[in-house]
């Protein structure tokens, strides 16, 4: 009985310390009210992106009551977006294959040029259907 509850006590302090959110954007000083709107929404934890010459790419993590409703959340993240920055293009989602894709350009922390190529990478990748 005893080890059942060292076991319970330890599964608690294991999934209570987890609790960590990505909230990143690279180039990070770019579009400083991005953040803002994204923390202002409830459905959403965690969050990174990619700011491009005219495109934004938005990853985003959604609590999980409300992934039902990811597309909804998405469609009014990018219309909060598009109508303080008119002059850029945004895509948000909660794709898993974008998220990793924006950590591999972070990690390898690419220049406008190669930024540009990726991002358009991005696109065509978000645009097929598996």
């Amino acid at each position: 009985m005893k080890i059942i509850k060292y076991v319970l006590l330890l599964f608690l302090l294991l999934t209570a310390c987890s609790n960590e959110t990505d909230q990143v954007m690279y180039p990070s000083n770019d579009l400083p009210e991005l953040k803002q709107v994204l923390n202002s929404n409830e459905a959403v934890y965690g969050f990174k992106g990619i700011v491009d010459k005219d495109d934004v790419l938005v990853s985003i993590d959604i609590r999980r009551m409300n992934q039902f409703k990811e597309n909804k959340i998405a469609k009014k993240i990018t219309k909060q977006l598009e109508e303080k920055y008119p002059d850029k293009e945004f895509l948000v989602t909660n794709d898993l294959k974008l998220k990793w894709e924006i950590e591999k350009i972070m990690k390898q922390e690419l220049k406008t040029e190669e930024l540009t190529k990726s991002v358009e990478k991005i696109k065509s990748l978000l645009k097929e259907e598996t």
